[in-house]
């Protein structure tokens, strides 16, 4: 898991050949209408929502296994809870050809981050997270995107 302010994405760009791609793209698109848009077709999609948080209570940790999670508030803020996939036991496991389980509730308190506008969290596989928490000053609204960058993507 990394998090970090969106000033400073040139520090990871090189961790994947994607994801300098993904931030060239959102710099220019940051108004794009909510829904799925195509970048790179499988390799790379983003995903434009506006929302209200919910409470953590009712919310659970998911992890993905071909899909790298770029998750970036672009207002309102909210919360993220992140724990090691490894600390978790599997409540739903992955279906055939999806890329989602979800895991109880961990029973050592999560990390949380409280990811502002203009910040961002990325989550590899290994990473279990519980996005759209409502933040310390309670509900809010808040609009974001998510890049689903494929694990094994080459870049070219």
């Amino acid at each position: 898991m990394i998090h970090d302010t969106l000033a400073q994405v040139g520090r990871y760009t090189g961790l994947h050949p994607l994801f300098g791609v993904a931030f060239a793209w959102l710099a220019n698109n940051r108004h794009a209408a909510d829904g799925t848009h195509l970048i790179r077709g499988e390799d790379l999609f983003v995903i434009f929502e506006t929302a209200a948080t919910h409470d953590p209570r009712t919310r659970r940790f998911e992890a993905h296994r071909r899909y790298i999670d770029i998750q970036v508030n672009l207002a309102g803020g909210e919360i993220m809870e992140w724990q090691p996939v490894a600390d978790l036991a599997i409540e739903d496991d992955f279906q055939p050809g999806g890329d989602i389980a979800f895991f109880t509730t961990p029973t050592i308190v999560p990390t949380r981050l409280h990811v502002r506008p203009n910040t961002w969290a990325i989550f590899f596989p290994s990473d279990a997270h519980k996005p759209v928490c409502h933040p310390p000053s309670g509900p809010a609204t808040y609009r974001k995107c998510v890049f689903k960058v494929d694990v094994h993507a080459t870049g070219g």
